[in-house]
C-alpha cells in the first residue's frame, strides 16, 4: 500500500476513522496497518461530546492525526458559538496531536471570521483549518474564503464531480493552499442517485474524467494528505489498490463494487 516512506509519492494516505462499524479506537487500531494517517470523524457535535474514554484511540498507533469537525456546528447563532460548541472536542483528542481541522465552510465570511478568531483567542492557529468544498461551497469558493481568512483547503473530488463544479486550476491558491484531498468516487455507473447529490464509492468506480481530475490533483497540487474517504472495509481496501496504480502511473483496477458506502 502507499505508505509515508514509499519515495514515489510525497503525500501520506489517510482514511476515516469509520471504515468499521465500530469505535474510532477500534478502527485506528485495524486502519494502523495500512495508512500513515486516520482522520478522526467527529460528524455530529452532540454524539461526539459525550464520547466515553473508549471511545477515541488510546495511544497514536504509529499514526498521525487529523479531526474532521462536526456538520452540525450552531453557526447560526454565530462563529464563536460554534467554536465554543465544539471546543471541548480539541480537548478530548489533544494527546493525538492532530495536525489540521477539516471544517464545511458556514454560509457567511462573517461566520468564519468570527469562528477563526475565537479559535485564535484560544492560541491556535487559523492555517490549521482546512475548508472542504461541499454541495453549496465550489473548490473555488472555498479558496476565497480561505485566501481572506489565513486558512487552507480540503479538495473533495466527490464533491467536485457531484455538482459539477470545476477545479480552478489556473488559480495559484488552488496550489498553495491545498493541504488535504478526500477522494472517492461520488457514485457508480448508475450516476447520482435520486434524492440526493451522491454517495461515497469506491475509487474503482470513477468514470474516466473523474479518473483524468484525480491524476491532475495528485501530479499538480501535492497535498501533505490524501484521505480515501469510504466508508466500508472492502471497498475502501480496494480503493488503496486503485490509489496505488494511479499514483504510481500504472493500470488501475476497474472493479466497481455493486454495494458500497
Amino acid at each position: 500500500m502507499l505508505k509515508k516512506s514509499n519515495p514515489s509519492v510525497p503525500w501520506r494516505v489517510a482514511a476515516p476513522s469509520c471504515v468499521w462499524p465500530d469505535t474510532a479506537a477500534a478502527n485506528c487500531r485495524l486502519l494502523s496497518r495500512s495508512v500513515d494517517e486516520v482522520g478522526l470523524y467527529l460528524l455530529e457535535l452532540e454524539s461526539c461530546l459525550a464520547y466515553g474514554p473508549d471511545d477515541l484511540p488510546k495511544k497514536d498507533y504509529g499514526l498521525r492525526y487529523h479531526l474532521h469537525l462536526p456538520l452540525d456546528l450552531p453557526f447560526a447563532h454565530g462563529g464563536d458559538t460554534a467554536f465554543y460548541a465544539m471546543e471541548p472536542l480539541l480537548q478530548k483528542t489533544a494527546r493525538l496531536r492532530p495536525w489540521a481541522m477539516v471544517l464545511h465552510p458556514p454560509a457567511t465570511l462573517a461566520a468564519l471570521e468570527a469562528f477563526l478568531a475565537a479559535l485564535a483567542d484560544a492560541g491556535r492557529d487559523p492555517a490549521t483549518v482546512l475548508l472542504e468544498n461541499t454541495e453549496d461551497a465550489s473548490p473555488a469558493d472555498v479558496l476565497a474564503m480561505a485566501a481572506a481568512t489565513g486558512c487552507n483547503a480540503c479538495i473533495d473530488l466527490g464533491h467536485m464531480l457531484a455538482m459539477g463544479h470545476a477545479l480552478p486550476t489556473d488559480d495559484p491558491e488552488l496550489a498553495r493552499r491545498t493541504r488535504m484531498l478526500h477522494v472517492y468516487s461520488p457514485f457508480g455507473a448508475e450516476g447520482p442517485p435520486p434524492g440526493r447529490s451522491h454517495v461515497h464509492r469506491a475509487l474503482g468506480c470513477l468514470a474516466p474524467e473523474g479518473r483524468d481530475a484525480l491524476v491532475w490533483m495528485l501530479g499538480n497540487l501535492r497535498p501533505e494528505t490524501v484521505v480515501v474517504e469510504v466508508f466500508a472495509p472492502a471497498p475502501f481496501m480496494e480503493s488503496l489498490h486503485v490509489l496505488d496504480a494511479v499514483a504510481t502511473g500504472r493500470d488501475a483496477p476497474d472493479a466497481c463494487p455493486a454495494e458500497d458506502s
